[in-house]
């Protein structure tokens, strides 16, 4: 709505000319127009609409902040992970995780020994043999023979065994004793395989095999200094042999 500059009569801003009075409005239009653009030129807008801009700058740097954090933090990640991979790379190398080294029985050691390297492929003649013992259960050779092959051919439980019955005859022989230790400790029971070697060590103190297997024994079970010093025993009693050369290859690796 707009007043008439003539009669000051109140018209629509559309109208031409006053209703009352005949005038012209088209000054009256103009001056509202100017009106408009004074306002359009109002310091108060112009500087909202700096306002405007300035804020738009204060978030973009506000984002610019946020990446540049997310940037550093994305590095830190990548450097922690890399030195845990170092980390891990040096204790498996150690050779922390290495599996125990096999134990060695006494029949091993002897080149000549004519049951050294059967396997599963002479069942048939672990059958001969316990139908031979079946028939004469006092045939102690069988017995010792049977119970090396099923050692040698993996059946541990069942060489025990027979270990067992051949010592309650005759419990002075150290290397049995030594076997069986082996065989105990291959089907996980440490403390039986300690318990038989120390047997045959208090038979003969200079078995060089049981202080060799002795220290395997020790130190999968945790005792490292118990196990280094059956190696040196092992080494005191002869250094040049296999026996002896394999104690000091532990001795370097543990």
């Amino acid at each position: 709505m707009a007043r008439c500059s003539v009669c000051g009569e109140v018209v629509n801003v559309d109208d031409k000319f006053c209703s009352s009075c005949g005038a012209a409005l088209v000054r009256e239009i103009k001056n509202n127009a100017s009106a408009s653009e004074k306002k359009s030129n109002n310091p108060q807008s112009v500087q909202n609409k700096t306002g405007t801009v300035k804020n738009r700058k204060k978030k973009i740097s506000t984002e610019e902040v946020k990446n540049t954090k997310s940037l550093s933090s994305t590095k830190l990640f990548y450097l922690i992970l890399f030195l845990i991979l170092i980390g891990a790379v040096l204790v498996y190398s150690s050779g922390i995780f290495d599996p125990a080294p096999p134990a060695v029985s006494s029949q091993q050691a002897d080149l000549n020994n004519p049951h050294a390297g059967v396997d599963l492929n002479h069942l048939e003649q672990i059958s001969s043999l316990e139908t031979t013992i079946k028939k004469n259960p006092k045939d102690f050779q069988s017995l010792l023979q049977l119970a090396h092959l099923l050692n040698d051919s993996g059946l541990k439980e069942r060489a025990i065994e027979k270990y067992n019955l051949y010592l309650k005859q005759f419990p002075k022989e150290a290397d049995v004793w030594v076997d069986m230790g082996v065989c105990y400790f291959e089907t996980g029971r440490s403390a039986e395989a300690m318990s038989s070697m120390e047997k045959a060590l208090k038979i003969n103190p200079k078995h060089q095999i049981a202080n060799l297997n002795l220290g395997i024994v020790n130190m999968s079970a945790g005792n490292t200094d118990k196990a280094l010093g059956y190696w040196k025993k092992a080494i005191e009693i002869d250094s040049t042999n296999e026996i002896g050369q394999k104690a000091k290859e532990l001795i370097k690796t543990h």
